[in-house]
């Protein structure tokens, strides 16, 4: 793995720290929230806002100022023919919810698994729903939770295709994998869709005007659930490829690393 001038970043907790550094207070849902509108007027008017406003906008945004490269897109061919997907990435930006809908299945609608921190600010949670994403549901909400699985089941009938981040926190340009448990892959094992991997790597760029790295976004081979296996079984042998598949695309020696993470204890033990 290519290094950077020491850059670095300290966690204490592998699984719950986050590092996007939007600083935003979590809000629990409204106990009655919509996490999918039926409705052919709802849906039409959700598509005109995405593909004339929102689509054109984010394509922009990515190409002019993020900057990035998807290798092995051709996988996704035959699965567009087909139902809709699951798509599992690691989380590296806050442009990641944007970057891959746009630069993976574009001109075809995303819906977006996100956390409730991305939906705790009034004026953007109604946008930020028509646009496609699904908020978690409150802890211990048995009826949103329930709401909240349909309205999975109801995108894949629609042969949309969903995005999840099962690492659920942001490590701006992390170029290690951090651990995810199966929970996040019961809904395609549940529904008989296939997932692809899709590890984002990063590279220095030649231009040193561009300070921050460019992008590389690995897809793998789509992985279908064995449905001859019980439900937590398959579950975990659909994450544990994935884990494998974004493992040793993250460990290549061509990851550039612009910040480097380190556990607190190494701090200090260095002082």
């Amino acid at each position: 793995m290519k290094k950077t001038k020491e850059r670095i970043i300290y966690y204490d907790d592998l699984l719950h720290d986050d590092f996007a550094g939007t600083n935003i207070e979590r809000k629990d849902l409204p106990e009655n929230y919509k996490f999918s509108h039926q409705n052919p007027i709802y849906r039409f008017f959700s598509s005109a806002l995405y593909y004339v406003v929102a689509l054109p906008v984010l394509w922009l945004i990515s190409h002019l100022f993020v900057g990035y490269k998807v290798v092995g897109k051709k996988k996704l061919r035959h699965l567009r023919r087909k139902g809709g997907y699951f798509v599992y990435g690691n989380h590296t930006m806050v442009a990641d919810a944007f970057l891959l809908p746009v630069g993976l299945i574009a001109p075809r609608r995303m819906r977006i698994i996100c956390s409730q921190e991305a939906m705790s600010m009034p004026l953007v949670r109604g946008l930020e729903s028509t646009l496609g994403a699904i908020p978690l549901p409150n802890k211990d909400d048995l009826k949103q939770g329930m709401r909240f699985i349909e309205a999975i089941k109801y995108a894949n009938k629609k042969k949309e295709v969903v995005l999840v981040f099962p690492e659920a926190h942001i490590w701006k340009y992390a170029t290690i994998i951090r651990p995810f448990g199966e929970q996040a892959f019961v809904y395609p094992s549940q529904l008989g869709a296939p997932v692809v991997a899709a590890c984002t790597t990063f590279k220095k760029r030649k231009i040193l005007r561009f300070r921050k790295p460019k992008a590389i976004i690995h897809l793998s081979n789509p992985i279908y659930p064995e449905m001859d296996k019980p439900l937590h079984e398959r579950a975990k042998i659909m994450r544990d490829l994935t884990y494998e598949f974004m493992v040793e695309t993250a460990s290549s020696f061509e990851n550039y690393e612009y910040i480097s993470y380190r556990p607190r204890e190494e701090k200090k033990n260095v002082n």
